[in-house]
């Protein structure tokens, strides 16, 4: 089938190894023999896309360690961890025999509070707000996946109105403040450009209207980049319910 313009599948991810992020998921051990077999069903589902490029969040500052570490594992002289860039990203990108993965994040110092800062304010300052957050939006949109296979805690990652919640949170944050201190805003602006920038990069990698691009990425992106990139009209987004 011809495509007219370049097509991306955005797959929203948990981090497999765990991670400093505000919302954490825990799925287990993703390097036992069970959760191994997971992880390649799902790698089987995403490689029927065909993508012609894989795009990961690896700050675009080390791609070139990333690529070192993917032409390793090409030649079998590296270990997969934990991390869901090494296994979906570059299991997938090997089993297409593609030549590199590609970097497209970036986690520049462009924030004057971080998230904990602003959080610990609204709960001092603004506590019916912070309770909103904490004991409604969190609880919401970190369900609990222990028990779900890698695929199933996927497609809920990925569910709709799970993002669209997130989103929804992410807009909470912004009502942070007082008067002239934007508080949350201080944080959100960080938050924008740090997905305008992966919006940015990802439309670099699209060279030709064939060309076919899979993100991998944290399930936080996934309305903003989405947004972006639809809003563009110089791509085509596609839906990640016809894959998973």
């Amino acid at each position: 089938m011809r495509q007219d313009k370049p097509a991306i599948l955005i797959v929203g991810t948990y981090h497999f190894g765990g991670s400093p992020d505000m919302i954490q998921t825990d799925t287990g051990n993703v390097l036992a023999e069970n959760k191994q077999k997971e992880v390649l069903e799902v790698v089987e589902k995403l490689e029927k896309f065909k993508p012609t490029k894989v795009a990961v969040e690896a700050d675009k500052a080390r791609d070139e360690a990333l690529n070192a570490n993917f032409k390793e594992y090409k030649n079998r002289n590296f270990e997969l961890t934990a991390n869901e860039i090494h296994q979906l990203g570059f299991r997938i990108s090997d089993r297409l025999n593609h030549e590199k993965i590609y970097a497209v994040d970036w986690m520049g110092d462009a924030v004057t509070r971080d998230i904990g800062e602003v959080l610990e304010w609204a709960k001092q300052n603004q506590k019916e707000l912070y309770e909103l957050i904490m004991e409604f939006y969190i609880p919401k949109i970190a369900p609990n996946i222990k028990e779900l296979s890698i695929l199933e805690a996927l497609k809920e990652i990925n569910n709709k109105e799970r993002i669209i919640t997130e989103h929804e949170m992410y807009l909470k944050l912004a009502q942070i403040g007082a008067g002239t201190e934007y508080v949350g805003i201080d944080w959100m602006r960080w938050w924008y450009q740090r997905n305008l920038i992966i919006y940015h990069n990802l439309l670099k990698l699209t060279e030709n209207k064939s060309e076919r691009i899979l993100l991998l990425i944290g399930g936080a992106h996934v309305h903003l980049v989405s947004q972006f990139l639809t809003e563009s009209s110089q791509i085509q987004v596609l839906n990640i319910g016809d894959y998973l």
